[in-house]
């Protein structure tokens, strides 16, 4: 009998879409998910706006809309509540606006950290989940973060005017 306590996570989207609360290599821990459009979890500032799309779970997504050039000021703020402490993982569900190749890339921070923000690059018309990293960071690593139990702030800021944002999801990953 072999033993693994590997994670299968990142080797394809199938594992890590897949339905099981357990799936994605996560070691049994519950993800915690929430759409980026509930106002009860989820602040817009700025420029962002919610967008109806049958597309996008529940049926909205958020975004700056296209015509809008200057969005530095615009985010979407998350508050998450940790119960356990341990590292996490960010996975989105986004996706590009209406130039191909060009609107699709966010800010992103947790508890307004780092100063600046790290630079999330995705690519896809179409809505796809995906795992934040570092596009500045050669590496390609995904981006972790050490959670205590408590609120935390997940940001996603403009960077690009017409990136859509569908749904965010801290990804328990281990203690």
């Amino acid at each position: 009998m072999l033993i693994c306590g590997c994670s299968l996570e990142g080797l394809s989207v199938a594992w890590d879409t897949s339905s099981s609360s357990t799936g994605g290599g996560d070691g049994g821990y519950p993800r915690i998910t929430v759409e980026a459009e509930d106002d009860a979890l989820c602040e817009l500032s700025g420029l962002f706006v919610r967008v109806e799309d049958p597309l996008a779970s529940g049926g909205q997504y958020v975004a700056v809309p296209e015509t809008e050039k200057d969005c530095k000021s615009s985010r979407v703020d998350c508050s998450f509540e940790i119960s356990e402490a341990g590292t996490y993982r960010i996975r989105a569900r986004v996706a590009e606006g209406p130039a191909d190749g060009v609107d699709n890339s966010f800010w992103v921070s947790v508890d307004n950290e780092p100063d600046p923000a790290y630079r999330y690059d995705f690519s896809g018309t179409d809505f796809h989940e995906d795992y934040v990293r570092d596009s500045q960071d050669d590496t390609g690593a995904l981006l972790e973060f050490a959670l205590a139990p408590g609120m935390h702030v997940v940001t996603f800021a403009c960077r690009e005017d017409a990136s859509k944002l569908d749904w965010i999801e801290l990804v328990p990953i281990g203690p």
